[in-house]
């Protein structure tokens, strides 16, 4: 009798106990913890942007007005209907253009073109990866011509993806950009994804 009158008091007591401490939790603010995935946590300083307005079946992650590169301004889209380019601008020191290629290899013309332009310009490659080259363009500089103060190295970055089984390639403008706009540029044009209608 006595073991079933201790096994009733720790349940009641239990029960209380339970009680009490989430009466106190109820009294103290949530704080609600957001768990980001490696993608997410990589893209903490932008903003999905639908490019469907703009007959592109795909979303871009765009920096947003943390990133600290004066994007403080929502994005704007130049592009005539049903014309083959789009230009993107977010702020004045962020500049992307993209092209419709049809089924072209894109990424492979524009490999092609540094090599023809290989007297021109000397071509360092900071990241190539399948559909996806980010690379630092020095001018070259003839004997005896000193343009001092005038910066001769950008950086660009230049993306394919394939939406609709069309081939897009992302880039940065043809002047392209100082290093750390292009930082922001290279992930933007890597998180292109095709926007999948629902079945």
């Amino acid at each position: 009798m006595k073991t079933i009158f201790v096994f009733l008091s720790m349940i009641t007591l239990g029960f209380l106990f339970n009680a009490c401490e989430n009466e106190q939790n109820d009294d103290e603010p949530k704080e609600r913890k957001v768990e980001y995935t490696d993608e997410a946590e990589d893209l903490y300083h932008y903003e999905a942007f639908s490019l469907k307005p703009y007959e592109i079946d795909a979303l871009i992650y765009l920096p947003d007005a943390t990133a600290n590169i004066g994007a403080a301004t929502d994005p704007k889209v130049e592009h005539e209907e049903d014309g083959y380019q789009w230009d993107v601008y977010v702020g004045q020191n962020f500049h992307m253009h993209i092209e419709d290629w049809g089924e072209e290899d894109a990424l492979k013309a524009h490999l092609e073109e540094l090599k023809d332009q290989s007297s021109i310009y000397e071509v360092e490659f900071l990241e190539k990866e399948d559909n996806f080259v980010y690379y630092k363009s020095t001018l070259n500089m003839e004997e005896g011509n000193n343009n001092v103060g005038v910066d001769h190295v950008t950086f660009h970055v230049v993306a394919q993806h394939t939406i609709d089984g069309i081939n897009y390639i992302f880039r940065t403008n043809k002047d392209g950009h100082p290093k750390p706009i292009t930082d922001y540029m290279a992930k933007s044009v890597k998180s292109v994804k095709p926007i999948e209608d629902p079945a």
